[in-house]
Formats: structure tokens, sequence, C-alpha cells
């Protein structure tokens, strides 16, 4: 697995905040990646909601 992130997306710290910049076209991609863990295995309800709230960020911009 590669770690590169596509032309034109970043990863940085602005401020004290986490700026994770890609383009709008390649929104859907990590939408997908977030989406529900359909396994059985114990998850913890915090990163469940980080993943929701991203998630949900992301389909209001696409």
């Amino acid at each position: 697995m590669s770690d590169a992130i596509s032309p034109g997306a970043s990863v940085r710290v602005e401020g004290g905040m986490v700026v994770i910049r890609l383009p709008l076209t390649e929104a859907h991609g990590p939408r997908v990646a977030l989406a529900e863990c359909p396994c059985r295995a114990p998850k913890s309800n915090e990163t469940m909601n980080i993943r929701q709230r991203l998630a949900k960020a992301l389909g209001r911009l696409t």
C-alpha cells in the first residue's frame, strides 16, 4: 500500500487544526471507505461517531 496522495491533495496542520484537502471529484471515495463495517466485531462508539460525521460532511459536498 502506498501512502502517496493524489495530485492536488494535501494533509497539513493550520492553526492547530488538521486540514485534509482533496479534489471534489474524489470526495466519494473516502465517504465509501468510512461506511459502517458490516462485521459484528465490537466497535468504539467514538470512532463510529467520527466516521458518521465525516462521511455525512463529505456527502453534503457532493
